[in-house]
């Protein structure tokens, strides 16, 4: 086998650099961010940064966006409250270094009445002080856009929630562990029963034991009871059974003052790991979710038309029929609605698939989701209610029941069973034996001590983390809990087409004629296509808006004849307009200064970088790949073409419920789909696991399993032999708790685990997990390289890179 191919990296963000570009950048967009920080003497920023990674700079981050909605916030703000100081909080997109921080705070600090900003890499977010009237929000949000940071309206609490409770738990149970700790030590230095401070060390390690148990303890027993509730058996099961039996013996051998059942200590350290460890994995989840501000495009109010015409914003959820409204450039129709306006242009992408813009004349039906690219507000009188809307039905729809590992189940059943079977049974074979019930209860309580998942509660969560690390490098970043066990049970893979195996934007076919225009016609097309969402409007976009001499901006009201194109009028009173040729043939688009043809421009559907390996090497490891399409047959049969796929593997014109329905009888819980439109929302609700491109607009990212950045699919396999690499991790340190347990389990049974022996092995057999899982994943990476097999984003970068 071949030796796989080595990406560079690209010197702003550090993604491998696609094959074909030998500037050291992935993307234009990265090379024009790259040269605004030095132009701008911020170049300290890469000082900063180090060999931390950053997402790409992609052109959409770009484009003109609506922020109304920030200027009505900063209103708000600045309408409200006392004093001269206001305060506002924002969520930032691509944040994730301390590089990022400095950057915002120097951007920040040159902007009038700017007082103080605080950046939260960790929670994305930031807060913005200034002084009452001397400030513009939106100013420095187009400033911040310009080096590829996005400003949002803020996140919900809800988001983080889970974490921070743990992270409150964590670190008061931490304090709790090391009291117990700091009180029972001596007690294990033989200190004599007499002491003056005897009875009040016992007494502050019960309390603090007790308080851990209140605190910590009670979030794995409330979880374990609810799962046993529901018929399931969780991994916080054993936890709470252990913890549980140690805390019961404690407090009953302090009672009967019996030393060999007093593990108050051994409770507090306990529950301050699996705290840890929980936190871990659910803190690292979260900062993925974070990564994506919700989506600005689907509206949460719109502006409805009273009697005299004038707007009164409402929500989405008021919406009746017979109710007019409007659809401002950008945004979503939330519900079905007919045209008031003359006409409109429209993209349906979302709901068939179909890339090409639909024009739409007065009084003519807009569905659900159809997404408002032209460069006007439209108006529309709703013909249903948002709760009857496909868009609302697309938005609520999620999974129906979490993914259930039935092995494990069965598994911990099993261990269960014997656990408390074998506990049960040493206690009885010691108290039929002579030995007093007090040294019976010991020993069993030590046995359920000794079976407590521990290692695993510790050791699983930073296989996850090194997963999901090793996976960030492919550009892919997990969203939810559970996704490796997941993927290793795949066996097909469906993908959708537009957007998905296809770029987001049909790819100019002949960038030379571009190049050859004057630097005028440059920065005439750029403003032509800024702030337009059409197809080939954004394609041009991308292909002109980082190009060095089509900064100088240019004057003119864009007008837009919808079916037609776009025009505008320069400073010197000369015409530019773009649109369709007048000869049939000539070109998809054709841009005209005076009447005068410039250029003529073509496009195609362009497969994702590295498509036909990726599809070629998935197959080869015996994975049925597939695609699911709403778009025109001739076009899917084209894209099946290029990536060699029988008929039978793919499926044209087809409604979300069509995709669904699909899934469902095929799908036996081994599917994982990959799609980035509202059309692919239900089928993301019928397979296995779900992944989707973060593309201008985020909708399905935020119901996904994972999302992915970048340009090129070959991340699929490499995401397979990460889970493969967890896998094996798990396993082994699987293996080494059973070990442990038996091991132990004897020593219980043979009445020699007393508390110290507990408090000493459990920290121990943490460390040999973590130091296991950390050695796994090293030697599975060299043995995949040796191999291969490893994706090249995996290889180790030299340091001189």
């Amino acid at each position: 086998m071949n030796a796989p191919h080595k990406s560079l990296n690209c010197t702003h963000c550090g993604s491998p650099v696609p094959a074909g570009r030998d500037d050291g950048f992935c993307c234009a967009g990265c090379s024009y961010v790259y040269d605004l920080l030095h132009q701008q003497g911020l170049d300290y920023f890469y000082n900063l940064k180090g060999s931390a990674a950053l997402p790409p700079v992609a052109p959409q981050a770009l484009r003109e966006r609506d922020y109304e909605w920030l200027n009505l916030m900063q209103t708000t703000a600045d309408s409200t409250g006392e004093g001269d100081v206001v305060e506002l909080r924002l969520a930032v997109q691509g944040l994730s270094c301390v590089g990022c921080v400095w950057l915002i705070e120097r951007l920040f600090s040159r902007q009038p009445g700017a007082l103080r900003v605080m950046v939260d890499v960790v929670h994305g977010e930031m807060r913005l002080m200034w002084q009452r009237g001397q400030f513009d929000a939106v100013t420095l949000a187009r400033e911040l856009q310009s080096f590829g940071y996005l400003l949002g309206p803020p996140l919900q609490d809800a988001g983080r929630k889970e974490s921070s409770g743990l992270a409150r738990r964590m670190g008061v149970c931490g304090a709790f562990a090391m009291n117990a700790m700091a009180f029972s030590v001596p007690r294990y230095f033989d200190m004599p029963p007499d002491f003056a401070f005897a009875h009040w060390f016992e007494l502050i390690a019960a309390f603090s034991a007790t308080l851990s148990m209140a605190v910590g303890g009670s979030y794995f027993i409330e979880r374990s009871w609810r799962s046993l509730r529901a018929g399931v058996l969780h991994i916080d099961t054993p936890i709470a059974l252990g913890v549980t039996a140690a805390y019961v013996g404690s407090i009953g051998g302090w009672i009967g003052g019996v030393e060999g059942l007093k593990y108050f200590d051994f409770v507090a350290i306990f529950i301050f790991l699996m705290l840890t460890g929980r936190w871990a994995q659910q803190a690292a989840v979260e900062r993925n979710r974070r990564r994506l501000m919700r989506d600005t495009s689907i509206p949460e109010t719109v502006g409805v038309l009273n009697d005299e015409g004038a707007e009164e914003m409402k929500p989405v959820a008021d919406l009746r029929g017979g109710m007019p409204f409007v659809v401002k450039p950008g945004q979503t129709v939330p519900v079905a609605a007919k045209l008031l306006s003359r006409d409109a242009s429209v993209s349906l992408e979302w709901i068939n698939g179909e890339s090409e813009a639909q024009a739409r004349e007065e009084g003519q039906l807009l569905p659900s989701g159809a997404l408002n690219i032209g460069t006007e507000a439209v108006k529309v009188e709703a013909v249903e209610t948002w709760e009857d809307s496909t868009l609302r039905r697309l938005l609520d729809a999620r999974k129906e029941a979490e993914f259930r590992d039935l092995r494990l189940e069965r598994l911990l059943r099993g261990y269960l069973a014997v656990v408390v079977v074998v506990g049960a049974a040493g206690a009885l074979w010691w108290w039929w034996h002579g030995a007093a019930v007090a040294q019976a209860l010991q020993v069993m309580i030590s046995i359920f001590v000794v079976s407590c998942p521990c290692a695993l509660g510790v050791a699983v969560p930073l296989a996850e983390e090194m997963a999901a690390s090793r996976a960030e490098k492919l550009g892919v970043f997990v969203r939810t809990l559970g996704l490796w066990k997941r993927l290793l049970r795949v066996k097909r893979v469906v993908f959708d087409k537009t957007g998905t195996l296809t770029l987001e934007n049909p790819v100019l076919e002949n960038p030379e004629v571009l190049r050859a225009l004057d630097a005028e016609a440059r920065a005439a097309l750029r403003h032509l296509v800024t702030g337009n969402l059409h197809p080939v409007s954004r394609s041009l976009f991308d292909a002109v808006a980082f190009a060095a001499d089509a900064t100088t901006p240019m004057t003119g009201m864009v007008k837009e004849t919808v079916g037609h194109g776009l025009s505008f009028v320069d400073a010197a009173g000369c015409e530019w307009r773009l649109g369709r040729p007048e000869v049939a043939g000539t070109g998809d688009a054709v841009l005209t200064r005076a009447g005068a043809v410039c250029a003529a421009f073509r496009f195609r559907d362009e497969l994702r970088a590295e498509s036909v390996q990726e599809v070629r090497q998935l197959r080869s490891q015996q994975i049925e790949v597939c695609v699911l399409s709403g778009d025109r047959a001739h076009k899917v049969a084209e894209i099946a073409r290029k990536l060699e796929l029988p008929t039978s593997c793919w499926q044209a014109e087809l409604t979300p419920e069509a995709k669904a329905a699909w899934l469902r009888e095929r799908n036996r819980d081994d599917t994982l789909y990959v799609g980035d439109g509202a059309n692919d929302s239900l089928a993301f609700d019928a397979a296995l696991c779900a992944g989707s491109p973060v593309t201008g607009r985020s909708f399905l990212e935020q119901k996904a399993d994972f999302f992915f950045l970048g340009h090129s699919l070959r991340f699929v396999s490499g995401l397979l032999t990460v889970a493969r690499m967890h896998r094996v991790a798990t396993r082994r340190v699987f293996a080494f708790s059973v070990s442990y347990n038996i091991a132990t389990a004897i020593v219980g049974l043979a009445g020699h685990l007393d508390p110290l022996v507990a408090a000493v092995l459990m920290p121990l057999s943490s460390l040999c997990t973590l130091s296991l899982v950390a050695l796994t994943f090293r030697r599975a990476t060299a043995q995949a390289r040796r191999v291969g097999s490893l994706p090249a984003e995996l290889e180790p970068v030299p340091a001189a890179a």
